[in-house]
């Protein structure tokens, strides 16, 4: 896949990571290494540190790839390149991030909870946000395609002029939120919980609900 993106992408610099399964230094602990570390996020010396030093690396360079980072806090930090693909941030809480104009390709964020995160104009393809917790985020003008937020819960978030296409929904909890002006085309709300949450302006005549929730 680099060698691909290498070539489309002229000026791309990559931090090329291995997307391993290697398991923490420390003995007797079963949860996985993260990137450029023997251990894993509860066993780092200095975590802090550790971020600083991902983060100047990125920060000339548009793509992270193969990067794990999983069981972590991250708070406070606006995204330092421009594309992520296919890296795992499993269970991870993010607070107060920010990922406008980031494209993510082929990543898992599953059981991670995002607190006050924005991803305004942000380009979110084949990923799995799957039993994820969204409080108090945005997703204006951006693409979310063939997406997974199955089992989410979603509360006081806004997608708004945003491209859903085929993206999932199913079982998921959502409230006080808006999903305005978006394209909903092959979007599944099935078994879904949804209150005082508004879909004004949105095409949701292809998309699936429960009998007698279509907005």
């Amino acid at each position: 896949m680099s060698d691909y993106l290498l070539a489309k992408t002229k000026k791309a610099c990559y931090i090329n990571f291995m997307f391993s399964s290697r398991k923490c230094a420390i003995k007797n602990c079963h949860e996985h290494a993260v990137t450029g570390s023997r251990y894993c996020y509860a066993h780092l010396d200095n975590f802090n540190e550790y971020i600083q030093n991902i983060s100047a690396s990125l920060s000339d360079c548009d793509t992270m790839s193969n990067y794990k980072l999983c069981h972590a806090e991250l708070s406070g930090i606006t995204v330092p390149c421009r594309n992520i693909i296919t890296s795992k941030f499993s269970e991870t809480v993010f607070n107060n991030m920010v990922f406008d104009d980031l494209s993510i390709k082929l990543c898992f964020f599953d059981f991670c909870r995002f607190n006050n995160c924005s991803f305004r104009k942000s380009d979110i393809r084949y990923s799995v946000f799957g039993g994820s917790v969204f409080y108090n985020c945005n997703f204006i003008d951006s693409e979310i395609l063939h997406s997974n937020f199955n089992g989410s819960t979603i509360k006081n978030t806004v997608f708004e002029s945003c491209d859903l296409y085929y993206s999932s929904y199913i079982s998921a909890g959502i409230q006080d939120s808006s999903f305005k002006d978006c394209n909903l085309k092959k979007v599944s709300y099935l078994n879904s919980t949804i209150n005082n949450t508004s879909f004004k302006y949105s095409n949701h005549e292809e998309a699936e609900f429960d009998k007698g929730q279509m907005p």
